[in-house]
């Protein structure tokens, strides 16, 4: 190809502006949508409800960390160092806040737009990956997610238009404006000519990744895709990790919630113990359970399972170690015994257990 084919006349460079611009100003409501979602976050934390940052307040947002950890993809290990060391999850919340506001003003302002876009995907993926599972009435954090990762990833491309700062200073500085890799980060043309067919291929690409990203948590999270569609946080569900019993009848019975809403807690109101012919030779009624005191209690995580007026209380994420003891002290065979776990809902768990 000569060299006259491959110049690109002053019109068509403008040509190529202009449409750019106008990509840019369409996408304008989905950038001023997604910046009030990601800068309202310092908004409702460090104004609103300074709480949310106070660790000693019931409204500390470091317990959202430990509702997400027990269905989490890929980064449950993360969460799960975050919330049994405070003070790194303190640090990190707070960085992370200050992210989620910087973002939320780049995209505001159009100052860096495609930069913001980046981060936007980003923080909507780390949300996606953590607590995409929640949602009683509605799988709502996982349609945040997903749309927060398509949103961050179209800002990217577009760029902003007319209305923002990425233009002001590109007409101010139009020497840094042709800067490829400045426009790279902030807006303008990604390219024109032969580069068109790139941005082509790169919008699919991205295209691909947000269908098969929202596609694949969907399935792994709800079932939504293919199977028995189920939402984890209907209904509690506890796992029963270990069980440690005595034959006086004391016994350390390790519960973790997995399941149900994270706006309330579980209720255990009885644990019966079961010989293996189906006898009831212990049980602890929501009295027992109630008057718990919390040097029975080893909690492992940020939540915390804890005595209530009506049994145990365990918020979504809680992971705890309790110590029960009879009344009166008992003399149980050695032998294999069932415990079960009856919640106030009427649903109930079970695990194999052995007096020595």
């Amino acid at each position: 190809m000569s060299q006259a084919n491959e110049t690109v006349s002053g019109d068509d460079v403008s040509s190529v502006r202009y449409n750019w611009r106008f990509i840019g100003l369409m996408a304008t409501p989905l950038r001023w949508a997604l910046a009030w979602i990601f800068f309202s976050a310092l908004w409702r934390r460090a104004v609103l409800v300074p709480d949310k940052l106070d660790p000693s307040s019931h409204a500390y947002v470091g317990f959202k960390f430990n509702h997400f950890l027990p269905h989490a993809l890929w980064i449950k290990g993360m969460i799960a160092f975050l919330i049994t060391h405070e003070t790194t999850l303190y640090v990190f919340l707070i960085i992370f806040t200050i992210i989620e506001a910087l973002v939320g003003l780049s995209l505001a302002f159009g100052l860096f737009t495609r930069l913001g876009g980046i981060g936007a995907t980003c923080l909507a993926w780390g949300i996606l990956m953590g607590a995409g599972w929640l949602g009683s009435t509605c799988i709502d954090e996982w349609q945040i997610g997903t749309m927060g990762i398509a949103g961050g990833l179209l800002l990217f491309l577009s760029g902003s238009g007319p209305w923002s700062l990425d233009s002001w200073w590109q007409k101010k500085w139009p020497h840094l404006a042709e800067k490829g890799w400045l426009r790279f980060f902030s807006s303008g043309p990604l390219g024109h000519g032969r580069m068109s067919r790139g941005i082509k291929s790169l919008a699919f690409i991205l295209a691909l990744f947000a269908i098969g990203w929202s596609l694949f948590t969907n399935q792994a999270f709800q079932g939504g895709v293919w199977g028995k569609l189920h939402n984890p946080s209907k209904k509690p569900h506890f796992v029963i990790p270990e069980t440690e019993l005595a034959n006086n009848g004391q016994m350390k019975l390790t519960l973790y919630r997995t399941n149900g809403p994270d706006s309330y807690g579980a209720f255990i109101v009885r644990v019966d113990v079961t010989d293996q012919s189906g006898n009831v030779v212990e049980a602890f009624d929501a009295k027992n359970l109630s008057s718990v005191t919390g040097s029975d209690i080893e909690n492992r995580y940020l939540v915390k399972l804890h005595p209530g007026p009506y049994g145990l209380e365990a918020p979504l994420g809680s992971y705890a170690t309790v110590l029960l003891k009879p009344d009166s002290a008992l003399a149980l065979t050695p032998g294999e015994y069932s415990v079960t776990v009856h919640d106030v809902s009427g649903e109930k768990w079970s695990a194999k257990t052995r007096v020595p």
